[in-house]
């Protein structure tokens, strides 16, 4: 076992204005002592759980920027500091005194820490230089220790707010005027009290202030007492609690709670007249009603005629007490981390350690509750009221200063609410004890395979990874503050949402955009106008005009990240050239062209078990489709015209983007441009290592390769491709006819977006007549901007695929899935693809929902993108999972927004932060709990135009919105108003539910048959919305 006099000491800095600690120069034999005394009990703790004692922190371990840091005793925290190692291995610290840490302008910083890694080892380190807390959080014996009040750090409390809520008088008043049902209690204040508590009632609780020394105020408070005591509230309680509140009676281990007879009133005067005379101001004496917890009704007796003869006593009643663990999500919303009950004899008041800890469901049927209807209610109310209560303490602090809270990033992230159900007269009732956050989460701690797993309630924000959520967040965050982020394309109005984020976020934007009056440019810090940018042949040419910009303004950001499809490929140039973190762009243009997409994956060969080969040949396919496909071409060059379509000689319809052989970018990666300036003059960290910039696909080794994901298909330029792809076989299982694609297919276009031109065709000849309606209609960027025609009018024939059809938005950080999202998708509109509806968190079974996060993770991997946040669309079919395309940025549309809302993960923040080289953390890459259900529709202008400009006027769908009525997402400008046959989305309107997926569908056709969306047989929201079912 290691000692804390193992080490050298490190000389820190005292704190400049911490009040009476060891950080001030205080008592340093007391410091001392506490550290050994903690260090010691750190090793037990660790023993009796288990895990191996605290080592000498070994050379060459490494750790991210990240730092959660916790100062006091190991055991209120031990949950919190074991999960975080375990997620973000050496990032959790514990300080066991506060000399460990010293201030440096308005950071805060660790010198000496005992850090928390891997399988719950633990080293005790130090650190020079020292590291930046990101996140603190302080507990007994230096929850006092005002360690954040003039740093910016995040805390998730401060001794001021201890103090705050460890007043048992000012807790209760707030929770009273919040309508939440406390012990009836009577208050001997001496004034001032907190918050300005004014004499009289608030709901169960009455505030008298006192007036010492005087004897007639002695007669007043004891006939106040007495009448307490003979109120008709009263008079079902046998007993009365006396405790002191406030000041020096902050916690239930300074002020132990004295349980007295209520018939006794001269005892409990007595008790009452000997605290009064030593209360300080703003200390109070609380007489308070016994809570009797609620007992089971008369049990059946079904014993046996030997069971009745047995001489063994009967088993006592017995009573139970929850402790309800919530925390503030990074929405500033209430979530359930654990809920756990303590049982003992129903005559006995219940504490945190007269018992271990057991779930409700199991307490209620120990207790004789044995309806499963009655459990779910029970646990239902108790999840309420526990959430309320944070609600009250999350709106308290927000009218409190940052002086109050104990500094600018104080605020309370978590509480322990203890509550019993007390019956009054036929109603069962919760009743709050008392808010004790390290009390609860220290006594409710659960050994390793005792967690959460083991408890299920069932109820939903029951998850481990709660506890952890903003804590990483908030870090994570307050690293990003500061940073610059170049971003490429400012996209069009359903982008509005990133650049008032950026704002919030304090991140620095540089916008690269064609459009100079674009509403973003005023927005952002820094603007670049580029009126050819759509013109995808010359982003070579684009990417030196972006870093010449950079290198003559002197920026030097420090992430690169696009949101918008179109310049997905020209975003990967920037990063590559300029050393930032991104996607190579080998990777890129493998997942910016759909079909190449598929044939690099059906190429992916496994050789020797660790190295990968791809042939981008499809798989199963004759060896003669490249054949056909360079016949092909050439054949096109020698007549000078695509056969079929207008001749566009260089502007042809893949604009000069030829993939298999890469000409477009060859000099962008293989030969260097000597016009452009060098890397190490516009990088900003040129001498970091730039391997994420290497194209490495990837394959997995315990999994089926990405090509079981991967369907037929071909790229498309002329009728010839479709008639050589459509021919060489007879009819097979399905299908028209086989050959390289079978029939039914679908056709798209191939650098197309938003689901703009693709439909479902049956046979050869459908498949021309809608290659020629394309060719006619959607020729370049002017016919239809946005959707990707600066790329060309290029098609994609893919074998159409049956099932349910899914979203997968995965974040992926050195290949590492850090959070993976699914959402369904109704049916598309037929003949053509156009989404009608979604819902989220998905309806499929546990199972299926981690087959298709797999896919879309080694899809991925298998096309070499391991940096990034990507939007995956597959199909669910009866043989697994089947790959739609990849979309290699942001999903769009409403993705975002239900994500953030109902899993408080910001999509954008984890773009700009893996744009950054920050790791994304999460609690769990895939477990995150969802609050509620969405269920959204699609509203399109050629189905809701009347409705558009009347009931359902965008006004009124912003008001409803302000209500709380819906969801809005904004999709498009009001002046796009305009019915045609290539059409996106005008707007996305959703309803999200708290419980129920089926209730948040039922009342969101309601809502649209009212709005008038709701259109049979032309748009009929009942059929879109019951594939869900």
């Amino acid at each position: 076992m290691l000692s804390l006099s193992s080490l050298p000491s490190t000389v820190v800095p005292s704190l400049p204005s911490s009040p009476g600690g060891c950080a001030t120069g205080g008592p340093r034999a007391r410091s001392s002592s506490q550290e050994v005394a903690l260090f010691q009990t750190l090793q037990e703790a660790l023993r009796e759980i288990d895990l191996p004692e605290t080592q000498e922190l070994p050379q060459g371990m490494s750790h991210s920027e990240m730092c959660v840091c916790v100062l006091g005793s190991p055991l209120p925290y031990l949950s919190l500091l074991l999960e975080a190692g375990q997620r973000s291995p050496g990032d959790a610290l514990l300080c066991l005194c506060p000399s460990w840490l010293s201030r440096s302008s308005s950071s805060l910083l660790v010198h000496k820490a005992v850090t928390f890694d891997l399988g719950g080892r633990t080293f005790l380190s130090n650190f020079n230089p020292p590291r930046r807390v990101t996140y603190f959080l302080s507990c007994d014996p230096w929850a006092e220790e005002e360690m954040t009040r003039e740093t910016d750090c995040p805390s998730g409390g401060s001794g001021a707010l201890g103090r705050f809520w460890g007043n048992v008088l000012t807790t209760r008043v707030l929770l009273q005027k919040a309508k939440i049902h406390c012990p009836l209690t009577l208050a001997l204040l001496f004034p001032p009290g907190q918050m300005g508590l004014e004499e009289g009632r608030t709901g169960g609780v009455e505030v008298v202030h006192l007036e010492m020394g005087a004897e007639e105020g002695m007669n007043s408070v004891r006939n106040k007492v007495d009448s307490f005591l003979e109120s008709e509230n009263m008079r079902g309680s046998e007993r009365v609690v006396l405790r002191c509140s406030g000041g020096r009676f902050v916690g239930e281990a300074t002020s132990p709670p004295v349980y007295l007879s209520r018939n006794s009133r001269d005892e409990v005067w007595a008790k009452v007249s000997y605290l009064l005379p030593q209360l300080l101001p703003g200390e109070a004496v609380l007489l308070e009603a016994y809570c009797s917890p609620l007992k089971p009704g008369p049990r059946v007796e079904d014993r046996t005629w030997e069971q009745y003869n047995d001489c063994r006593p009967q088993v006592t009643d017995l009573s139970f007490r929850l402790c309800a663990i919530v925390t503030r999500s990074p929405l500033d919303l209430p979530l359930l981390y654990k809920l756990v009950c303590r049982v003992g004899l129903s005559n006995d008041p219940l504490s945190h350690s007269h018992s271990l800890s057991q779930s409700l469901e199991t307490t209620l049927l120990e207790c004789g509750f044995t309806d499963p209807t009655m459990a779910k209610s029970f646990c239902r109310l108790a999840l309420d009221t526990a959430l309320s209560c944070l609600c009250v303490v999350m709106e308290t602090e927000s009218s409190m200063s940052a002086e109050q809270r104990g500094g600018a990033g104080a605020q309370t992230d978590m509480i322990g609410v203890d509550l019993l159900f007390t019956m009054d007269g036929s109603i069962i009732r919760p009743v709050i004890l008392g808010l004790h956050p390290s009390l609860c989460l220290h006594s409710s701690f659960q050994e390793r395979g005792m967690g959460m797993e083991g408890c299920d309630s069932g109820i939903e924000g029951w998850s481990r990874g709660t506890l952890l959520l903003t804590p990483l967040t908030r870090s994570q965050y307050y690293l990003m503050q500061g940073k610059t982020v170049l971003v490429v394309g400012a996209g069009g109005h359903s982008k509005k949402f990133i650049w008032k984020a950026a704002k919030q976020y304090k991140l620095k934007i540089l916008l690269v955009d064609s459009d100079p009056a674009h509403f973003a440019s005023q927005l952002v810090d820094h603007f670049l106008s580029l009126p050819d940018l759509p013109d995808h042949r010359r982003d070579d040419q684009h990417c030196s005009r972006i870093c010449d910009w950079l290198l003559s303004s002197s920026l030097r950001p420090d992430g690169c990240v696009c949101f918008w499809d179109e310049c997905v490929v020209l975003t990967s140039l920037v990063c590559d050239r300029l050393k930032l973190r991104g996607p190579p762009p080998e990777a890129i243009r493998i997942a910016k062209e759909k079909s190449r997409t598929h044939r690099h994956l059906l190429g992916l060969l496994k050789s020797t078990g660790t190295n990968l080969i791809s042939v981008e040949q499809p798989s199963g396919q004759p060896d003669s489709l490249v054949e056909f496909r360079e016949d092909e071409r050439r054949g096109r060059q020698q007549n000078g015209m695509v056969n079929g379509m207008v001749n566009m000689e260089g502007d042809s319809m893949r604009a000069m983007a030829d993939f298999d052989r890469g000409d477009l970018f060859n000099e962008a990666m293989g030969k260097p441009d000597t016009t452009a300036p060098t890397s190490s003059s516009t990088s900003p960290s040129s001498s970091s290592s730039h391997s994420f910039g290497t194209f490495r696909p990837s394959f997995p080794l315990l999994s089926p390769s990405p090509s079981s994901y991967a369907v037929p298909c071909i790229h498309v330029e002329s009728t010839l491709d479709l008639e050589k792809a459509a021919s060489g076989g007879a009819g097979g299982p399905g299908g028209a006819s086989v050959g390289v694609v079978r029939f039914p297919a679908v056709m798209k276009l191939e650098y197309g977006a938003g689901a703009v031109g693709v439909r479902k065709v049956g046979s050869l000849e459908e498949s021309l007549a809608h290659f020629e309606r394309i060719g006619g209609d959607l020729r370049e960027e002017t016919d239809y901007p946005g959707i990707g025609l600066g790329w060309g009018n290029a098609m994609i024939l893919m074998e159409y695929v049956g099932g349910t059809e899914h979203d997968v938005d995965v974040v992926l950080f050195e290949g590492r899935l850090e959070g993976a999202f699914v959402s369904d998708n109704g049916p598309t509109r037929t003949p053509a693809f156009t989404e009608t509806a979604a819902q989220m968190p998905s309806g499929l079974a546990p199972d299926k929902r981690a087959q298709l996060i797999r896919a879309a993770h080694h899809a991925c991997l298998g096309c070499g993108l391991r940096d990034g946040v990507f939007n995956v669309e597959l199909k669910m079919t009866e043989v697994g999972p089947r790959l739609i395309e990849i979309n290699a940025r942001m999903g769009g549309f409403y993705l975002c927004d239900w994500i953030r809302q109902l899993y408080g993960v910001d999509l954008l923040m984890a773009a700009f932060m893996v744009s950054c080289g920050v790791r994304p953390c999460l609690p769990s890459a895939t477990a995150l709990p969802a609050r509620g259900h969405f269920a959204g529709v699609m509203v399109v202008v050629s189905r809701h135009l009347q409705a558009l400009r009347t009931t359902a006027s965008p006004e009124r769908l912003r008001g409803l919105h302000k209500e709380g009525a819906l969801w809005l997402n904004e999709l498009a400008e009001e002046d796009e108003l305009i019915s045609g046959e290539y059409e996106e989305p005008f707007c996305n309107v959703g309803v999200r539910d708290a419980h129920n997926a089926a209730n948040a569908r039922q009342r969101l056709l309601a809502l649209c048959q009212g709005l008038g969306l709701h259109c049979p047989p032309r748009y009929d929201l009942g059929y879109f919305l019951s594939h869900f079912n």
